[in-house]
């Protein structure tokens, strides 16, 4: 079969990985939009997250072995459309249990997503060029952050929020357009189906890695912008601009570090400067929070967050694709996701419950650097790891 073009394997990797996290963007950015419409605490905004991201975690590893099982373009057209059911329910949901049903519904994409364009990837590209092109398809995650960001809220404002979740259905439906067209992909071979054996030591790190991060990626992505609402003085608008900024830096975070982590840096001193930022955005949150510094702070926050904290998936996807073997690479992202996952859902009702308990955001976003510093000692592992592999 005629491989994909990179334009078009870039379009739709972004594409898939935009829309299967697509509803974490539409439960941060309309977080007090849900609050008023359903009558619910923050935690409850947090436990949506929590669905969506527990749900992905526990079937990702199955999500893995199912697509190194059917081919990485049948996986691809399956996360389009499981995206598309779990949004469309999101958005015509009358009560916060079927807004519930269509979080955990959104968590098979999620969880299915990176699987399947890793897959995709590694079926089209060779070693030493993808660098570039697995910037691009994490970017796509970004890439709704920041129409998400910016549109959700004006959306909202002319037509409802309900409206506004339905109207971003045109992506996936244009993904389906593009994978639907193309000359249908064969099953795997009995071989590749049987593969079996321990996955590379790199793979377990980087799935430790990816656990810390997401704890604290969650809790910083999901409440910043309630934060800049509710203890900044900053209006709904403002703070969805804040996340489309952090969707923007992100989207350029992730093809440049992407194609230098390929490069001369290296996969894991990569990582290492990457958590590193992402502990100064949580200082400069913490001191926002104890009005040591005025709250503009939180757009150089934002920003590094997105340069750091947001950019590693990029950087860990790219480590998997290039120390896995090829017929584990769909097994070996489910793992990494399996952690990432669990930790995207526990962080964000965490951090809602400290928020509803204490009533300040300080001691949150403090737990949230903590975790950054624990990333930074877990990249400078993985460069262990990796120089002693390839030595």
């Amino acid at each position: 079969m005629r491989p994909l073009s990179r334009r078009a394997l870039g379009s739709i990797t972004a594409v898939t990985m935009g829309i299967a996290t697509f509803p974490q963007v539409v439960f941060s950015v309309l977080a007090a939009n849900l609050i008023l419409e359903f009558g619910v605490e923050r935690w409850q905004i947090g436990a949506l997250v929590t669905a969506t991201g527990v749900t992905g975690a526990l079937f990702s590893p199955a999500f893995g072995r199912l697509t190194d099982w059917i081919g990485a373009a049948r996986a691809t057209i399956g996360v389009l459309f499981t995206g598309m059911v779990g949004i469309g329910l999101i958005a015509i949901s009358p009560t916060y249990l079927l807004l519930l049903a269509g979080a955990i519904i959104s968590g098979g994409p999620q969880g299915w997503s990176n699987p399947a364009t890793n897959a995709l990837i590694v079926e089209n590209t060779l070693v030493g060029s993808r660098g570039i092109l697995t910037g691009v398809k994490q970017s796509g995650v970004q890439m709704g952050t920041f129409l998400g960001g910016l549109l959700l809220p004006l959306l909202t404002a002319l037509w409802g929020w309900r409206v506004a979740v339905m109207s971003f259905l045109v992506v996936p439906a244009f993904g389906l357009a593009g994978m639907w067209n193309r000359p249908r992909q064969p099953g795997r071979t009995a071989a590749v189906r049987e593969a079996a054996g321990a996955l590379p030591a790199i793979v377990k790190w980087i799935t430790f890695y990816g656990t810390v991060s997401g704890l604290a990626t969650s809790a910083m992505f999901t409440f910043l912008p309630l934060f800049a609402e509710e203890a900044e003085g900053w209006t709904g608008t403002q703070a969805g601009w804040l996340i489309a900024g952090v969707g923007l830096v992100g989207v350029i975070a992730r093809i440049v570090w992407g194609s230098l982590a390929e490069g001369r840096l290296g996969h894991g001193r990569t990582l290492v400067v990457l958590a590193a930022e992402a502990v100064v955005s949580a200082a400069l949150l913490v001191l926002a929070a104890t009005d040591v510094l005025p709250s503009w702070v939180l757009i150089p926050a934002a920003v590094l967050f997105a340069a750091g904290g947001i950019a590693w998936n990029a950087v860990g996807m790219l480590a998997v694709m290039d120390f896995s073997p090829p017929e584990l690479v769909g097994r070996g992202t489910g793992v990494v996701l399996l952690g990432f996952l669990l930790g995207i859902g526990a962080g964000a009702p965490l951090m809602g419950l400290s928020v509803d308990r204490l009533g300040v955001y300080g001691p949150g976003w403090a737990g949230v650097g903590v975790l950054f510093v624990v990333c930074v000692f877990v990249a400078r592992k993985i460069h262990e790891t990796i120089t002693l592999a390839t030595q």
